[in-house]
């Protein structure tokens, strides 16, 4: 009966926490960017498997709220991971307000993605793990 009841207690904690989880791997925006006033919406954190690609889009708008074309969109991989993951394109322009590139990593870790626009660069954190075991 004591199991149970402790595990009563867990569960709601248990839930609080998955839900913190997820509401903190939402999109962040950022902006307005110098000179054009552009305002973006970045991939939340992320999780890839090695060796798998992982898409990653960027969402640009006018003050309007309009989606803005030919925004250059410029991703870079830390210099510490260089040599075990890229991204292709690295420079991808806007279509229909997002530019998206594909993430590639050939071993497990965690790094900060760079993603500029214009004058603002934000660094999305991205988990790499290795492939997931069979049941």
């Amino acid at each position: 009966m004591r199991q149970r009841a402790r595990f009563r207690g867990v569960v709601p904690l248990l839930c609080m926490l998955w839900g913190f989880a997820l509401g903190s791997c939402q999109p962040t925006a950022m902006g307005p960017t110098l000179p054009s006033g552009y305002r973006i919406e970045l991939p939340g954190a992320s999780q890839a498997l090695r060796s798998h690609p992982l898409a990653l889009t960027v969402r640009v708008s006018d003050t309007a709220g309009r989606p803005v074309d030919e925004v250059l969109v410029h991703f870079r991989v830390p210099d510490a991971w260089a040599t075990r993951a890229q991204v292709d394109p690295p420079t991808v322009a806007t279509r229909q307000g997002q530019a998206t590139t594909t993430f590639r990593a050939r071993t497990t870790g965690q790094l900060m993605m760079h993603i500029t626009v214009e004058d603002r660069t934000a660094d999305i954190p991205i988990t790499v793990v290795g492939e997931t075991p069979q049941f």
